[in-house]
Formats: C-alpha cells, sequence, structure tokens
C-alpha cells in the first residue's frame, strides 16, 4: 500500500512538473491533447529514424575512423578477404544450381536468353 501511493504520488507530481513546463495547466483538454499528439508523434518519428538509420550512420563513421587510423592497406586487406568470400559464395551457389553472374553483361545476357 505504501509503495503504491508513493508511485501513485510521485506520478502525480511528473504530470504537475510536465504541465507546468511547457505551460499546458492553462491550455483546455482539447488543446492539451493536440499538444500531447503532435508531441507524441515527434518523438515517435525520431526514434523510429533513429533506430532505422542510426546503426547505419555509425557503421559508416567508423569505417571512416578505420580509414583515417589505419590507412588504404587496412581497407585493401579487407576488400580482398569480402572479394574471396564472395568468390567463395558464388562458387557454392553455381554448385548447388542457383545461377550467379558477375557483371552487368553477364546479367544482360540471361536475360536476354530468357
Amino acid at each position: 500500500m505504501l509503495y503504491t501511493s508513493s508511485l501513485l504520488r510521485w506520478l502525480q507530481r511528473k504530470r504537475y512538473q510536465y504541465e507546468v513546463t511547457f505551460s499546458l495547466y492553462m491550455l483546455t483538454s482539447t488543446e492539451k491533447f493536440i499538444f500531447n499528439s503532435f508531441l507524441v508523434l515527434f518523438l515517435s518519428m525520431i526514434i523510429i529514424a533513429a533506430s532505422l538509420y542510426l546503426p547505419e550512420h555509425v557503421s559508416t563513421i567508423m569505417r571512416r575512423a578505420w580509414f583515417y587510423w589505419a590507412g588504404d592497406e587496412a581497407v585493401a586487406t579487407s576488400i580482398n578477404s569480402v572479394s574471396s568470400s564472395t568468390s567463395a559464395a558464388r562458387s557454392i551457389a553455381r554448385d548447388a544450381g542457383y545461377v550467379t553472374a558477375s557483371t552487368p553483361e553477364d546479367v544482360l545476357e540471361r536475360l536476354g536468353s530468357l
């Protein structure tokens, strides 16, 4: 009982602080609803955009920082390892019977044969 009443009192205080900080106490309930709806919409769009685009942006920043720190040789080594794993994947796919194309000309040639 004690924890419930203290939690309720704390929530009421936070609601009061929110209304006083943003001057919502002087608005009607419809105006409060409109303001809070825009706020929730804006914050949800920010959270969705951050969760979708921030990881890619951080990885780009990390790649650039790695390039500035390690230079071209590390990038060339990582590109060679990626290209060797890509060629290995293509050979596995070819052995399994999947059609793979390594150049745009191969793609056009295979599309022309359809």
